[in-house]
């Protein structure tokens, strides 16, 4: 309360008060969206955590080791437990805050990605279609990439999921964010902008 002058008693959830204390001491002026299409687009790409199974096991043939097999290819394993991603990112990176727009055709035909810089003052948000090619299915298996929210229905359930599910009397139809190999129109399904 000193430091911030911001009473928590006042806040429901901490992710509130860590928000309000933040717009406070950066004095940043956060612009009103006003297109909807905008405010449609930005929307559709908020992204939680991802509902799915892991692969549990993974055979390493290190070829640093004694028990290295040449016949077979090389693997390593790499356990990771990552913390604070989203802090990570308010700290390392620039958020959009202002001056919200899409680009015309003839900026869309000249962008190249890969000439914005991570310091740059100008940011990109896009909206992209996606194809998953065949031959990175198997490397992938355990975490395909661009999740996608879906609505999980009851029919899509494994028979050992439908029995859980009549067991535990719990709703099934409900939008998660699924991991998947399909192809993606408009990754952030949000309808198509001049």
């Amino acid at each position: 309360m000193d430091y911030f002058q911001l009473d928590p008693v006042h806040f429901y959830t901490t992710p509130s008060l860590t928000w309000s204390a933040g717009i406070k001491t950066t004095n940043v002026t956060l612009e009103l969206l006003t297109d909807s299409d905008i405010y449609l687009m930005l929307e559709a790409g908020i992204r939680g955590g991802m509902c799915q199974v892991s692969k549990r096991y993974s055979k390493a043939n290190n070829k640093y080791l004694d028990n290295f097999d040449e016949l077979l290819e090389s693997k390593f394993i790499l356990s990771l437990d990552v913390n604070n991603l989203y802090g990570t990112a308010i700290a390392f990176y620039k958020l959009p805050k202002s001056e919200f727009r899409f680009l015309n055709k003839k900026e869309m035909d000249t962008f190249s990605l890969m000439s914005v810089t991570s310091d740059s003052n100008v940011g990109y948000i896009l909206e992209v279609d996606i194809f998953y090619p065949p031959e990175l299915h198997s490397k992938h298996n355990s975490f395909p990439m661009a999740p996608q929210h879906e609505t999980i229905n009851y029919d899509m359930l494994s028979p050992y999921q439908k029995n859980l599910s009549s067991i535990s009397q719990q709703r099934v139809d409900n939008e998660k964010n699924c991991p998947d190999f399909g192809q993606f129109k408009e990754i952030f399904d949000s309808d198509s902008h001049d």
